[in-house]
């Protein structure tokens, strides 16, 4: 009965493996959750990676505003310069949150192949270990179905089920800290909006002081009133960057904080906990086949 059932095993494995790796089909009831998890993932560091990317261009922008005065000398100045750490540590967390969208992304396309070949090894691990129980005997074929066995099932069935583990786990025990970073990462958004609403209505009105009329008087006149209300709605403008950037700043450790506790959940969904799942679920199963 044992070899039987190891016959039937290891030809359904290979038949699943082989049919898959010829791109008929997915017939790997393990890829499923693996698949949806990758995805779950992709779209949540989409969504963070968006947010620093509006901040960190509110950010650039705003440090690239310039006051000038000229009164016997020519100078200008750069205030908003202040936000310069905050804008590269932001830019540092966004290069890391799109390194872990494309390793999502890369999950979601490489599990099917990497799992088609793991049941191909399975199978052929469990048909090499079926002629060494019946028909052959050399040595080391018992040990070499076993490890072929072991490999095809890690690769076939325990890594796509472990990840997709791993991601529904961490989902439920980081919650809480995911909920309040991401509440202090809009905060933040919001604020950067305000920056860019501000950069837009200076560049507005930078536009319409250049619209003059033609006529010497008229075009005089146009152009001292235009001065006037542009200098008003500059300095206006400034004091909005000066207040959202001293909102930002005021916000700039929880900020960090958040970003920390970002990268850690996603280190903890995709790396930490299906990697323990796996080597628990690959020592769980040297330790049955060492029994046996």
């Amino acid at each position: 009965m044992r070899g039987l059932l190891l016959g039937i095993a290891g030809l359904v494995a290979l038949a699943v493996g082989l049919w898959e790796l010829s791109g008929r089909g997915v017939l790997n009831p393990a890829l499923g959750p693996a698949t949806a998890a990758a995805e779950d993932i992709a779209a949540a560091t989409a969504g963070v990676y968006v947010s620093l990317r509006v901040i960190n261009a509110a950010l650039s922008t705003a440090q690239e505003i310039e006051l000038g005065a000229s009164i016997g000398a020519q100078a200008s100045l750069q205030p908003l310069k202040v936000l310069e750490p905050v804008d590269d540590t932001v830019e540092r967390v966004a290069s890391v949150v799109f390194a872990v969208a494309v390793g999502a992304g890369l999950a979601t396309v490489g599990f099917a192949p990497v799992a088609a070949l793991g049941l191909c090894i399975l199978g052929l691990g469990c048909l090499l270990r079926l002629a060494g129980d019946r028909l052959i005997a050399v040595s080391g074929m018992r040990a070499a179905a076993g490890y072929a066995m072991r490999l095809g099932a890690a690769l076939g069935l325990i890594l796509p089920l472990g990840f997709a583990g791993g991601i529904v786990l961490g989902d439920r025990i980081t919650a809480p800290q995911w909920d309040a970073a991401m509440a202090t990462l809009s905060g933040v958004a919001d604020e950067a909006g305000v920056l860019i609403g501000a950069g837009a209505d200076a560049v507005e009105t930078a536009a319409t002081a250049e619209a003059v009329e033609t006529g010497l008087f008229t075009r005089f006149a146009r152009q001292v009133q235009t001065a006037g209300d542009g200098m008003g709605e500059a300095m206006a403008a400034v004091g909005r960057y000066r207040d959202a950037a001293v909102v930002l700043m005021s916000q700039a450790d929880d900020l960090f904080s958040a970003t920390l506790t970002i990268i850690g959940v996603f280190a903890l969904r995709t790396l930490i906990l299906p990697a323990l799942l796996l080597w628990g679920a690959v020592a769980l199963m040297r330790r049955i086949a060492g029994v046996a």
